[in-house]
């Protein structure tokens, strides 16, 4: 987890560096980006900017929220906005931080909105819904000769693959799918029409922004059962129902 800036004003002086040097020896990582926004304007602009500064390998965002300094509006309208602008630039996992008490005060209903939490709690397990665990800031590494922060899955249908198994495509994490033809479907966040059933980077031919409806021919099943759309003019899109509907 690369720490890429502590609020919309400082850039960690050693994020650049650390992801640079993940990507040379293949380590996925994640960034995130410590809050200090004071209202949901502010929140937005805080979103921008990381997003501007960061690694695009980054297999998933995170919003570390853990002090509260709004100042105009609600905590939840803050942490919402947040949310809604970084959607609005990647489909890539958005994932919640914070402690369990400061997250039910202050964010309990706008975590909600994010892919998965990540909780920190080093007295006992929380009892909120939490996909990581950050159960310690004492565990021991000997590699290191220091203590650091340690944490673990609680939920199990987000695996380790979930988190690092790459960017998250049209066709990966808990997919249910439309499997008869429609005449259109809207994307619910960024996706890509392709020029080949293969969904990969290379094939993307069309980028359509979270909203925009696309006209659909026919659906097809794949061997492995996921299923796809296919356009009038022979382009392809996920029928996947966590990215269009």
């Amino acid at each position: 987890m690369n720490r890429r800036q502590y609020g919309a004003n400082y850039q960690d002086k050693y994020a650049t560096n650390n992801t640079n040097l993940y990507d040379q020896y293949g380590i996925p990582f994640g960034e995130y980006d410590y809050a200090t926004f004071t209202s949901a304007a502010s929140a937005r602009n805080e979103a921008n900017v990381f997003y501007q500064h960061s690694n695009k390998d980054a297999k998933f965002y995170v919003l570390d929220y853990e002090e509260n300094d709004v100042t105009s509006g609600t905590t939840n309208a803050a942490v919402k906005a947040w949310y809604n602008q970084m959607r609005s630039l990647t489909s890539k996992k958005l994932v919640f931080y914070s402690y369990q008490s400061f997250a039910t005060a202050h964010a309990n209903t706008a975590r909600k909105s994010f892919d998965a939490q990540w909780i920190a709690n080093y007295s006992s397990r929380p009892t909120i819904q939490t996909d990581l665990w950050q159960y310690t800031n004492k565990k021991y590494v000997p590699a290191l000769k220091e203590s650091v922060d340690a944490s673990t899955i609680l939920n199990s249908s987000k695996p380790i693959t979930w988190w690092i198994g790459g960017a998250q495509s049209e066709d990966v994490a808990q997919p249910t799918y439309f499997t008869d033809v429609v005449t259109s479907v809207k994307a619910l966040k960024k996706i890509y029409l392709y020029d080949s059933t293969s969904f990969k980077k290379a094939n993307r031919v069309v980028k359509v922004n979270a909203g925009t409806k696309v006209a659909v021919s026919s659906v097809h099943k794949r061997a492995s059962g996921s299923y796809y759309f296919e356009t009038a003019d022979g382009r392809y899109l996920t029928a996947n129902k966590n990215y269009v509907q």
